[in-house]
């Protein structure tokens, strides 16, 4: 695997926003926007210019009435790590 590319302050702000919507997605293709009230995603990436660290503190409400798999919820969390590996990949690697 490749190095990462010297990243900028610009290019660390599109990493955590692209990861964000990553996240919404995966999330909403478990979750039916039905049975969810909110979705927080407090997204940390920190970079010390070799190692980028990316860490989501993800916070779900649902509907009352929901019936929601915790380990669904998590699932698709893990997948968006392994899709946000590719974008990394595909976008910031030399």
């Amino acid at each position: 695997m490749s190095k990462l590319k010297k990243l900028t302050s610009d290019d660390l702000t599109a990493i955590s926003d692209d990861f964000g919507e990553i996240l919404e997605k995966e999330v909403s293709r478990v979750i039916s926007t039905k049975e969810l009230e909110d979705l927080d995603l407090d997204i940390t990436v920190d970079y010390d210019g070799t190692q980028l660290d990316v860490d989501v503190d993800l916070g779900v409400s649902f509907d009352e009435l929901s019936q929601i798999d915790q380990d669904l919820l998590a699932e698709a969390v893990d997948e968006a790590y392994l899709k946000f590996d590719s974008y990394i990949d595909e976008n910031y690697r030399e």
